[in-house]
């Protein structure tokens, strides 16, 4: 097959001079960098993995249910406004202005897959990014 691709001056110069500098053909260097960045061939999937890599499969795993602590803030937000606030099913695990002081409570539970979340005052206005 033959393929014309328009390339710029610059781009061009910067091919020509990189296969010179490993000895080969421009067009047979073009050949080599479109293969290498292609869709890997399977045999060359191991290439992929760090060398002495040795995939181990741990199991599944299972995510709890966070309905329990969306209702729960839905009900209390009012209650811990400009707080941090870690809850577990739809009770409360620790409350407070300082994030990190409400993960430690968290972990000292036992309950490190408590969700974590920030509940803004009524009054915020509504984030919607970008910078003007």
């Amino acid at each position: 097959m033959t393929l014309t691709i328009e390339l710029t001056p610059e781009m061009e110069s910067r091919l020509e001079a990189e296969a010179k500098r490993k000895g080969l053909e421009t067009e047979e260097f073009a050949k080599i960098i479109i293969e290498q960045n292609l869709s890997p061939k399977e045999e060359n999937r191991k290439n992929y993995m760090p060398e002495g890599f040795k995939p181990r499969y741990l199991g599944r795993v299972e995510t709890r249910d966070f309905s329990g602590d969306d209702q729960w803030l839905r009900e209390n937000r009012e209650n811990y406004q400009g707080k941090y606030v870690a809850t577990h099913g739809n009770r409360l695990i620790a409350n407070g202005e300082n994030l990190k002081e409400v993960i430690e409570k968290s972990r000292e539970l036992g309950l490190p897959d408590s969700l974590l979340t920030y509940v803004e005052p009524l009054d915020t206005p509504p984030y919607v990014g970008g910078v003007w």
